[in-house]
């Protein structure tokens, strides 16, 4: 017979997690409830189990509803006094009390950061670099301008702008600009250089004061690696270009293999390719996206509170074709990232222009097709601006049927456009937009013990009405404004509207044994945002200053549940809600190079959040909350020659946890936006002229690993965690048109709060590896041969059970004329059976009468063949 709601006084929440059971809570509950039907006290006082309450240093946990007491080091006797002396006497037994709403919530606020000293020295460094700024420089001559990529007109970063006789140098900025003093009079020979660009020499002639403006255009060339040049300023600027052009001889099925240029960065797809890919890097799974952040054009792709997973970073809506620079990040270090990017970032940037109009058509294995068009539609030409102006667009349609047994008839469309005017010899006005639609089906996450009882082949389904929609539309505005020669002022508006639609089945029959538990997560977004920022060069006496000052604001407005559904087939509702979402934002970066050798970073970011949920089923869970946090940062670099540089980065990083951690009651929940502190030590050095080596010892203290779980609604907490480990690559050019590259990465992740034999963190990466060889010749025909290296990974927090390790080589063959190009891809050629994804938790089959604990994996790509052939025109 059922309770009687309406009788019950009280609810008891008893914890049932891990490390409360392993101090003696099943013993607990016991008496506890004996006691309850000894007082006759069942009808007014309802006892239930709960998942861990995120004290598990202090349990075991009981807590008392509504009145909001909480219990902690809970033994036989506390819960016997729980019923005798709290219950029946209403007093609070105060040796075991946690926390009490009629008593002290200090518990439970955030201690006073004990580093504020160090915020406020942070803040004032960088307020007197800024200050300095503006001093009057001394009288000087100098010369200024930008550099620029003579095919395409895309501004160049991180070139290297010498005087020879003196050695005086600088790079240029993110924008192209440049400014170079020179402290004497005379001809001097000017020198410009940059990796994969041909050198260009240039005299001139100073006079005492006098202020010189050259805009130069580098024509592309080979990579050579002897004409690197190691500096504090442009080597990482450098590093990047290198691994683009190995990346441009990778096979590329979606934008998201771009993140295959970052050493050490793996991605997994397990949800038939429409959905956003694993990401892993320095021990972390980043979910989709959780502390890696990408953006498009100053667009992020990064989504809070998003349906599937905070931070989903769904890149589809990227053309790679467009693609004209990346930039990579790794470790929270710069102050221009904010959210999600404790772990590094991604920054892609489309082409100013095309080099050539392109028709390009490939046909693979598994029915797979794809159709690019890229069209310079208006070049050069006057339509808006007396100057000029011009544009292009690119559109793709992809279709395939996949390699399982129920086709995934996966189709995406993409279009891109961009508009470049320039309104006035300092102003250019870029307009550009995109947009994306895909379906897909899945066949989900296949159980290991199916498999090899052969019930269920390895490219098999359980449930094969997984899959989905999803869609986005950006629209992009960028005002940028050279205000004088070392001042610019670029301002973005954009704007992106999200619809996706996710059909899961993760755990099979666990939760409802007659439909499934087949769930359905959607969500419609609305995304706005501004940013604005102010770049500065200065030579001050004998020192460079770079300085950038930047304000950002973002609105998330967006509607998004899970619902419970059979075969994609509605069934019930079970989360309904309205999100909002704004960040404001506020950062100062300056880079100061105080001495030949010697370079210096400081860079503060604030950051403020408000949340706002309403929860239209449980009215009760609603609410809003607004959070400030402060991420100082600082880099110094020490290059004794130019083939030698050591280096030493600190920061706080962070990112934002969903909306119902923010507003949730739950005492808890008391962190919504966790943040994290990190260091790099490391050094880059050329071993010969053309070989180049790069070791980097790294740690990272996340300070709570509290999450909001999407996929069913529950809360997280794992408390603390600490992961350190190496990054080392190298890099050789053996001859003109063959080099090699390789890294190895190792991590170690734990959580800090746990014992020592259960911390371990589920499937953080260990041991991985990527490289290969890359060969280019003058006579069109280009190559490599690739391979990722992913060694096993602890299942569970013991390290009981391992993932299965796996290595998977690639090879891409191009031969390029000018009017044509014909490329064969192949992945995995030697046909390994790997698993992409791999998953260990609980499921139930039909055919099972309780849960199983097992592997659940998405198998990897088989052997796959594809050609394109592309026309230029």
């Amino acid at each position: 017979m059922s309770k009687d709601l309406s009788k019950i006084k009280k609810i008891i929440y008893l914890c049932n997690g891990t490390c409360c059971t392993d101090n003696g809570a099943e013993e607990n509950i016991k008496t506890l409830r004996k006691s309850l039907t000894q007082y006759e006290l069942n009808d007014e006082i309802h006892t239930i189990r709960t998942k861990c309450q995120g004290f598990c240093k202090k349990g075991p946990i009981v807590n008392i509803q509504p009145e909001n007491t909480w219990y902690k080091e809970v033994n036989i006797e506390t819960s016997n006094k729980i019923v005798t002396t709290h219950i029946l006497k209403d007093t609070l037994i105060k040796e075991q009390l946690l926390f009490s709403s009629n008593s002290t919530k200090d518990d439970f606020k955030p201690q006073k950061n004990k580093s504020n000293f160090i915020t406020k020295l942070f803040n004032l460094s960088c307020f007197l670099l800024f200050l300095f700024l503006f001093q009057k420089t001394q009288g000087q001559s100098s010369i200024n301008g930008f550099i620029i990529d003579a095919t395409n007109q895309t501004k160049i970063e991180g070139a290297t702008i010498k005087i020879k006789e003196s050695g005086e140098s600088t790079i240029s900025q993110e924008n192209g600009v440049y400014k170079l003093q020179s402290a004497s009079e005379g001809i001097k020979t000017i020198v410009v250089s940059h990796i994969g660009y041909n050198v260009f020499t240039t005299k001139i002639n100073f006079k005492k004061d006098e202020q010189k403006s050259l805009n130069i255009s580098l024509l592309h060339n080979v990579m050579n690696l002897e004409e690197l040049v190691i500096s504090a300023l442009s080597i990482k600027k450098q590093e990047n270009k290198i691994d683009q052009i190995s990346l441009q001889l990778q096979p590329i099925k979606s934008a998201q293999d771009l993140l295959r240029a970052v050493p050490g960065l793996f991605i997994a797809q397990h949800a038939g390719g429409g959905k956003a890919e694993q990401i892993f890097v320095r021990g972390i799974d980043n979910d989709h996206g959780t502390d890696f952040s990408i953006q498009m054009d100053g667009i992020p792709a990064n989504m809070p509170s998003h349906a599937h997973g905070q931070g989903y970073a769904d890149m589809h809506f990227m053309i790679p074709e467009t693609i004209g620079t990346v930039n990579f990040f790794k470790g929270p270090y710069e102050a221009s990232l904010g959210d999600f990017s404790v772990a590094g970032a991604a920054q892609f940037n489309s082409k100013y222009r095309l080099e050539n109009n392109i028709v390009k058509l490939e046909s693979g294995l598994f029915n797979t097709q794809r159709v690019l068009t890229m069209l310079q539609i208006l070049d050069q030409k006057h339509l808006v601006s007396k100057w000029n102006d011009n544009a292009y667009f690119a559109s793709e349609y992809n279709y395939t049927d996949g390699f399982f047994e129920s086709k995934l008839k996966f189709k995406r469309f993409n279009f891109f456009g961009r508009y470049n005017a320039q309104l006035t010899p300092k102003t250019t006005l870029i307009l550009s937009g995109s947009y994306f639609s895909s379906t897909w089906n899945a066949s989900g996450q296949l159980p290991l013990r199916a498999i090899e009882k052969g019930t269920l082949s390895r490219y098999g389904a359980i449930d094969d009405s997984e899959g989905g929609i999803a869609s986005r539309l950006n629209t992009n505005v960028i005002l940028d404004t050279k205000l004088k020669e070392n001042q610019s002022w670029k301002n973005q508006f954009y704007y992106s509207k999200n619809i996706f639609d996710l059909f899961s089945n993760f755990t099979f029959f666990m939760n409802d044994p007659i439909n499934g538990d087949e769930i359905l997560q959607w969500e419609k977004r609305d995304l706005f945002g501004l940013k604005s920022t102010y770049n500065r060069l200065d030579n001050i006496s004998s020192t460079k200053l770079s300085s950038e000052v930047g304000f950002a604001t973002r609105t998330d407005i967006l509607g998004l549940g899970r619902d419970y559904v059979l075969r994609r087939a509605f069934l019930s509702k079970a989360a309904n809600d309205d999100v909002a979402i704004t960040n404001y934002s506020l950062y100062l970066d300056e880079d100061w190079q105080f001495a030949p050798k010697w370079s210096l970073k400081l860079g503060f970011r604030n950051e403020l959040f408000n949340f706002y949920l309403k929860n239209k089923i449980e009215d009760n869970n609603s609410g809003k909350k607004t959070v400030y946090r402060f991420n100082p940062k600082a880099q110094i670099h020490f290059t004794p020659t130019s083939n030698f540089s050591v280096y030493a980065k600190w920061g706080i990083g962070f990112h934002s946890n969903y909306a119902h951690t923010a507003v949730s009651k739950d005492p808890t929940a008391t962190n919504p936006v966790p943040q994290s502190e990190s260091v790099d030590l490391g050094f880059i050095m050329k071993l010969y002229k053309k070989s180049i080596f790069n070791f980097t010892a790294w740690w990272t203290d996340s300070g709570s690993e509290f999450k909001f779980i999407s996929d069913d609604g529950s809360f997280e907490n794992l408390g603390s965690s600490r992961k350190y480990g190496i990054d080392t690559s190298l890099k050789i050019q053996f001859t003109d048109f063959l080099w090699a590259d390789t890294n190895l990465n190792y991590a170690y992740s734990f959580l800090r709060e746990a014992p020592k034999e259960k911390n371990l963190i589920p499937l953080y990466t260990r041991w991985n590896s990527t490289g290969g060889l890359t060969l280019k010749l003058e006579n069109g025909i280009n190559a490599s041969l690739r391979y990722r290296f992913m060694g096993e990974r602890p299942a569970i927090e013991d390290g009981s059970v391992y993932s299965k390790p796996y290595t998977i080589a690639d090879v891409v063959i191009r031969y390029t004329r000018p009017r044509y190009e014909i490329s064969l891809s192949t992945e995995n050629i030697f046909n390994t059976k790997w698993d992409e994804a791999q998953f260990y938790d609980q499921s139930q089959l039909k055919n099972e009468t309780e849960p199983i604990i097992d592997f659940h994996n998405t198998p990897g790509t088989p052997f796959f063949l594809k050609g394109s052939i592309s026309y230029f025109f």
